[in-house]
């Protein structure tokens, strides 16, 4: 399991790459061959989370791969790849996983405009939906359905589509349901790697929200803060801070943070890396957990990167 959220983190991390240098100017086959890349390292831990009997993982990689051979066209891969993984499931007795699937096959298939074929997937999903008694998941498909009957101009079928789904989401909301059990969240707090570094736009601190006592990160700036990036630094001998990468990023589209308001990023910051993995965000080594780079309203910046950390 550590080795595949490895590999897929790994690659993910290099597709960023990508797009910063994209955005920066630089010539989209470099997203194009990271993308493609990265569909190579989900199929290798398309296998090892297989071995591990990791089943979450395994249909979100499976979804997460075939949506990137679906933005390069590669139709037969696509099929090839969601109807082996249905047809595993349908070995193992898990309709619901079968289903889930098929029903992902069928989006695929649309979204590639082959309507046509994507309708019969459609129909067989809700088959399975109603062997398996799976309730919630019906009225999505004939939802689905019915942009696929219209696509290929079978009105009159679109229509009773969405009827039929209009009915059996009213049948579902008219149902009493038990109230949802919330496990308590624990608060958040400042992770153990975490540097302040002197003259830093933000800093962390702690704060009753709610009445509990909170980690967060306080614009200790003059300036409006519309956006922060945190990353992994290392703090050189030479008194200056080397930013070694990124890990999370945070931003308002709307208004930004006030000067001596906050963000809220230290449940992240302290949860998994990411999807992939249940390993804990963190820096190796040596390395520091810190604010890297905010961006002011103004479209300023202050950044760790070369900064004093020695606060002389």
């Amino acid at each position: 399991m550590k080795e595949a959220a490895r590999i897929v983190t790994e690659a993910e991390r290099a597709a960023g790459e990508a797009w910063k240098k994209v955005r920066a100017g630089g010539d989209r086959k470099l997203v194009r061959d990271a993308e493609i890349s990265t569909a190579g390292s989900f199929e290798k831990a398309i296998e090892l989370w297989r071995e591990a009997g990791d089943e979450r993982r395994l249909i979100a990689a499976a979804d997460e791969l075939t949506r990137l051979y679906s933005i390069h066209g590669e139709y037969e891969r696509v099929v090839d790849r969601l109807t082996r993984e249905a047809e595993y499931w349908r070995k193992r007795g898990k309709i619901a996983e079968q289903t889930d699937i098929l029903y992902t096959l069928a989006i695929r298939q649309s979204q590639m405009k082959r309507d046509a074929v994507a309708i019969e997937t459609y129909v067989r999903v809700i088959e399975l939906c109603r062997s398996a008694g799976l309730r919630s998941l019906e009225p999505n498909v004939f939802n689905q359905l019915a942009f696929s009957y219209e696509r290929v101009g079978r009105v009159k079928d679109a229509e009773s589509a969405k009827e039929t789904a209009k009915k059996l989401w009213s049948a579902l909301y008219s149902e009493p349901r038990p109230a949802p059990v919330l496990k308590p969240i624990p608060p958040a707090t400042i992770p153990a790697q975490w540097v302040e570094l002197p003259g830093a736009a933000a800093a962390a601190e702690y704060r009753v929200i709610q009445g509990v006592n909170e980690a967060v990160l306080v614009n200790r700036s003059a300036k409006d803060i519309s956006g922060v990036m945190f990353g992994c630094v290392a703090l050189e001998d030479n008194g200056k801070v080397r930013v070694l990468h990124g890990l999370v990023g945070e931003g308002r589209s709307h208004g930004g943070v006030r000067p001596g308001s906050y963000y809220e990023p230290f449940r992240t910051l302290n949860g998994p890396l990411n999807r992939w993995t249940d390993e804990k965000m963190g820096c190796e080594g040596a390395a520091k957990m810190t604010l890297i780079e905010a961006t002011f309203d103004d479209r300023t910046k202050w950044k760790a990167d070369g900064i004093d950390w020695t606060g002389k």
